[in-house]
């Protein structure tokens, strides 16, 4: 159930919808070259509660998406909720292929990245839940 929530996340950032966008998004553990290092998106999917849903007896994983927005400083926060406009596009109360329920969505404004003083973060974040086995 773990990996088919991975799965159905990570599809939309495969999709038409999203690559349309010009907008490239890495794992929160990628360690390879970032194409474009002025305007990236890093992704980080934390299944944080899995309980059994008392009607039906079936199997329910709640959690969070965190995706760690970057942009060249000095453009101030307007590019930043442009990114978040579009992510909501793909992801903000849509339920996925394979019935991965996405939540409402909000942005925290980071400031200067501490690691790269020439980028500008914020955190945007989205609860997901998914109903299973």
């Amino acid at each position: 159930m773990f990996e088919t929530i991975l799965t159905d996340i990570q599809s939309v950032f495969a999709s038409a919808d999203w690559t349309s966008k010009q907008i490239a998004i890495y794992p929160d553990n990628y360690q390879g070259t970032i194409v474009n290092p002025d305007e990236y998106l890093r992704m980080n999917i934390i299944p944080a509660d899995s309980n059994n849903y008392a009607y039906e007896g079936r199997k329910v994983v709640s959690g969070v998406m965190f995706i760690k927005i970057f942009v060249k400083a000095g453009e101030g926060q307007k590019r930043i909720m442009k990114i978040a406009d579009e992510l909501d596009s793909v992801l903000q109360n849509k339920t996925l292929t394979n019935k991965t329920q996405l939540g409402t969505s909000f942005v925290t404004m980071e400031g200067l990245d501490p690691s790269n003083q020439s980028l500008y973060s914020a955190r945007y974040t989205i609860p997901f839940k998914k109903y299973g086995e």
